[in-house]
């Protein structure tokens, strides 16, 4: 190891100089802050000593101009609030419209329907046909949905009746959306 190695500055004049003029530089900064600061408070404090009415006037004139933005602006505040409330409960409401559409597409042609019943939860349709394999064409259909999981999850046959007197065939089924 070497013995002459030093880790201190040495102070020589130049930065003794130097230092000097720096702390030179921070006094007067302080002072013109503070000269800036007193010259604003002595001009605010004239101003209020010469028309301290002008102050209170000016401040009315401005309140009275913006006082009709107020009711526009808690108007806008309340409909923005309903606008995003609403979108929230569109945006967690089922579409009935598209799984309205889809179940149309599953009857058949031969197959009349009574009754069709579709709340958030669950759909009902009861049908009519003069043939038996319309009405299992339909339940296939509607059971291929609810294996896929499209729209529709489970199925109950709440009904299926032959009216001997017309030939007619009357089928009801519930699904769970």
């Amino acid at each position: 190891m070497s013995a002459n190695i030093n880790l201190l500055l040495q102070s020589d004049k130049r930065s003794l100089g130097l230092q000097k003029k720096i702390k030179i530089l921070n006094f007067v900064a302080a002072i013109c802050l503070a000269g800036v600061l007193l010259t604003s408070l002595i001009i605010f404090l004239s101003i209020r000593i010469v028309n301290p009415e002008s102050i209170k006037k000016e401040q009315e004139e401005v309140l009275k101009s913006i006082s009709p933005f107020q009711d526009k602006q808690i108007k806008l505040f309340i409909l923005n609030n309903r606008i995003e409330n609403i979108y929230k409960i569109l945006a967690t409401r089922k579409d009935l419209s598209i799984i309205t559409g889809s179940l149309l597409e599953k009857i058949p042609a031969q197959l009349s329907i009574d009754n069709l019943e579709i709340d958030g939860k669950s759909v009902i349709i009861a049908g009519q046909s003069t043939s038996l394999s319309v009405i299992g064409e339909f339940i296939n259909n509607l059971i291929d949905m609810a294996r896929e999981k499209d729209k529709i999850r489970s199925l109950t046959l709440n009904s299926l009746i032959l009216d001997e007197s017309r030939g007619v065939y009357s089928v009801s089924i519930k699904g769970e959306l």
